[in-house]
């Protein structure tokens, strides 16, 4: 009985560490793709400025752009507190979907005026600002 009590109590603890584990790591995953998003971002300004002469790539920053947004929602999976996520993204769910759906629409036009050439200066401010808007409620500095 004893020994039935202790291995109930091991799995039990390790079902509760890999809990832990796998909220920090979701967390972290999080971080990460948030950073190649970030990257994306600061590549396309680098071009839009002229800073460097890569206007070529604006398309392959902006197609990553939109692909990166598509998978956005799925990194908030509840339990996954942490980081420099706020609690607000799990208790204001529909405004952060909005947010989010904001995000996915304007990496969809970026994406349409890399392609065609036009537009993407002020496609690029508009995915700039959805992002804020996200961060300005959503993240912690």
């Amino acid at each position: 009985m004893r020994t039935k009590g202790i291995v109930a109590a091991l799995a039990i603890g390790c079902a509760l560490a890999l809990g832990v584990s796998a909220s920090e790591g979701a967390a972290k995953y999080r971080a990460h793709t948030m950073e190649a998003i970030g990257g994306h971002m600061s590549a396309l300004v680098d071009i839009i400025r002229g800073e460097v002469a890569h206007t070529d790539h604006l398309p392959t920053h902006a197609d990553a752009l939109a692909e990166l947004a598509q998978i956005v929602p799925a990194l908030f999976p509840k339990g996954s507190e942490g980081g420099d996520t706020l609690p607000a993204v799990w208790e204001q769910p529909e405004d952060f979907q909005a947010k989010l759906d904001a995000f996915k629409d304007a990496t969809a036009n970026l994406k349409a005026a890399a392609h065609s050439g036009e537009g993407v200066g002020q496609a690029l401010r508009a995915v700039g600002q959805a992002c804020k808007s996200c961060h300005d409620e959503y993240r912690a500095e």
